[in-house]
């Protein structure tokens, strides 16, 4: 006969972790601070305290007089009622009408009701509260036990149970408002990170667009309305062979990202050579050749030795470099000229993309870029970087910064 399959400590991981954090949550000094009642339990409270009110008036009526008897049951109920919105000051009028009613009318039936209000006091109040009562509620059944047969045989036993009985109702409302309490936290959580999900999502699918489809569709606008202006057929070839591997390129990144989208198990786009090369230098290079075929001569100037920077650095630097060079066909077309220096620091590589423009386009003080060089300057701020540009005399300038870590750095 085959053995029953034993349970494996994962079987068990749920059961553990529930006990454990409820044991940390009775442990922690929020779950015993003062709280109000859930709005359900405050309304079943009322109805109650309501419903005792008119059995109460219904005896006064049926006894034809008032008296002080009824007097300490209406106070005692409207102490009740308060629970709903001040639990510590109907704490303690609870305590004061019980105790009178105790010692002066010598009533065993205000002890009971100070015992089970100890389920109110729990479920609410904060500790010293809670033993305040508990000990106001020893003291008074010690005395009534001492001073006469009000309690029955062993009654003193049947007020403690109560008592405990009490107790234990209300650390379980208690608990089941902090479960919650958190479980709200934990919710507005999830959503918060729900949203910063979907955010970054969004800013994924506008950067693919912008640094992808956007920089295709603006060489292939730059070299159509080039090409009948073009002097010679060798320069018609290359604008036709930039125009047709730049719509080719942007149909499939379309497409690409449109299966992206639908699924989110697809990979991403493919990307150009020249956006996902972590060599700066060749992307210089490779950014140089791009200008040229646009007209405007580039002069590119790299270190003799190659750079040693991390993946991620590599790939924003080239980010940026993208974005100002096609910041310079989309903004300024006719430059004369442009540049393209990369400079190796101890501590820092820097590039520099500069570009000569003409003197009505730089008077304007009109900034080449939008969306592209914000995103590049978050990227840059990410590692430690830093991005300026601008319009000077000779035309416009970006900087970009990176940092280095020395040898010694982790």
């Amino acid at each position: 006969m085959p053995e029953a399959p034993l349970i494996s400590a994962r079987d068990e991981e749920p059961g553990l972790t529930a006990r454990s954090s409820i044991m940390r949550m009775l442990r922690s000094r929020m779950f015993w601070e003062q709280r109000s009642l859930h709005p359900v339990a405050r309304l079943l409270l009322v109805l109650t305290v309501g419903v005792l009110l008119c059995i109460a008036i219904g005896f006064t009526i049926a006894g034809g007089g008032f008296t002080r008897y009824d007097l300490l049951a209406v106070a005692l109920y409207v102490g009740l009622a308060g629970f709903a919105w001040h639990p510590m000051t109907a704490a303690f009028i609870v305590m004061l009408i019980c105790s009178v009613g105790v010692v002066f009318t010598g009533s065993g039936g205000d002890l009971l009701e100070l015992s089970m209000t100890l389920s109110l006091v729990a479920a609410t109040c904060g500790p010293w509260v809670i033993g305040t009562h508990v000990v106001l509620l020893a003291a008074l059944t010690t005395y009534m036990t001492l001073s006469g047969p009000t309690l029955a045989a062993g009654g003193i036993y049947g007020i403690a149970g109560i008592a405990v009985i009490a107790f234990l109702a209300g650390v379980a409302f208690r608990l089941v408002a902090a479960r919650e309490t958190v479980l709200v936290a934990e919710r507005t959580r999830i959503v918060r990170d729900l949203e910063a999900i979907a955010r970054d999502e969004r800013e994924r699918i506008a950067d693919e667009l912008h640094d992808g489809i956007a920089h295709d569709l603006t060489l292939v606008l730059f070299h159509a309305r080039a090409l009948p202006r073009q002097p010679d057929e060798d320069a018609r070839q290359v604008s036709l062979k930039t125009i047709e591997d730049s719509a080719e390129q942007a149909l499939q990144s379309i497409q690409s990202l449109l299966s992206l989208m639908r699924d989110t198990l697809t990979e991403g786009p493919p990307t150009r050579s020249i956006r996902s090369a972590e060599n700066v230098a060749e992307t210089a290079s490779s950014l140089a050749a791009l200008l040229k075929d646009a007209g405007i001569p580039t002069s590119v100037t790299t270190p003799r030795v190659p750079l040693q920077l991390a993946p991620t650095t590599a790939r924003f630097l080239t980010e940026t470099a993208i974005e100002a060079v096609m910041n310079i066909i989309k903004h300024a077309p006719t430059s004369q000229s442009a540049s393209i220096e990369i400079h190796d620091r101890p501590d820092a590589v820097e590039i520099v993309v500069t570009n000569s423009a003409s003197a009505d386009l730089s008077g304007n003080g009109r900034a080449m870029g939008g969306r592209g060089l914000r995103r590049a300057a978050q990227r840059l701020k990410q590692i430690g970087g830093e991005l300026d540009h601008g319009w000077t005399a000779n035309g416009w300038v970006l900087r970009a910064t990176v940092p280095v870590p020395g040898d010694d750095a982790p």
